[in-house]
């Protein structure tokens, strides 16, 4: 009863997946990252590299669901936590 219990099994990595860890290391180091935002509420769900591409299927934390999205439309998002909506004030209309 004085030992302590391991609930996780460890195993050594062998020499071919670490070679294999170490050669996407490399690839990776010129790449940049960008984040994947929920498009409902904006929390950010995942981080991505740069050349990924394709549909990807994502769960938001805060939203509960999952969503497929394609990776292409997410580049450059933006989330504003609001729309603001302004309509155009009769009086100054040019016809």
């Amino acid at each position: 009863m004085n030992e302590v219990q391991k609930f996780r099994q460890v195993k050594e990595i062998t020499p071919l997946i670490l070679d294999k860890l170490l050669k996407s290391q490399l690839e990776v180091s010129t790449l940049t990252t960008r984040n994947i935002y929920c498009p409902y509420c904006g929390y950010m769900i995942e981080k991505v590299y740069s050349d990924i591409s394709g549909h990807k299927e994502v769960y938001c934390q805060k939203c509960k669901q999952k969503y497929v999205i394609n990776l292409g439309y997410f580049r450059r998002q933006k989330y504003l936590p609001y729309f603001k909506v302004t309509f155009p004030d009769k009086n100054k209309m040019v016809r």
